[in-house]
């Protein structure tokens, strides 16, 4: 397992939150959190230096985890659990992907 380099994962992470945050505001709602968890995940990988797709995915990881704290501090009912459930695993498939792609991106020759 490569070592974590947490410098790197740290930096990616506060830079999935600002540009998420930032273009939510600038009115991207729908792909701000895919292209903020790329742009943290490209951060994370290159100041690394190597194992780009592993600190992507950590960043992804830990983004996802950020995310779930956020979303249970509110009082939201569910309609439909089955529904409910599908949606939050494909994007949370899709959080991982894209920041895993941008750490892989940061490391290619």
């Amino acid at each position: 397992m490569p070592e974590v380099d947490a410098r790197g994962v740290a930096t990616g992470l506060a830079l999935t939150i600002l540009v998420a945050i930032g273009l939510t505001i600038f009115g991207f709602p729908p792909i701000s959190a895919l292209i903020g968890l790329a742009a943290g995940g490209y951060a994370a990988g290159r100041m690394a230096g190597r194992d780009g797709l592993f600190h992507g995915a950590v960043v992804g990881v830990l983004a996802i985890i950020a995310a779930s704290i956020a979303a249970s501090a509110g009082n939201a009912t569910v309609s439909n659990v089955l529904a409910d459930t599908l949606t939050i695993v494909l994007s949370d498939v899709l959080f991982l992907l894209s920041a895993s792609a941008g750490g892989w991106i940061a490391t290619r020759s």
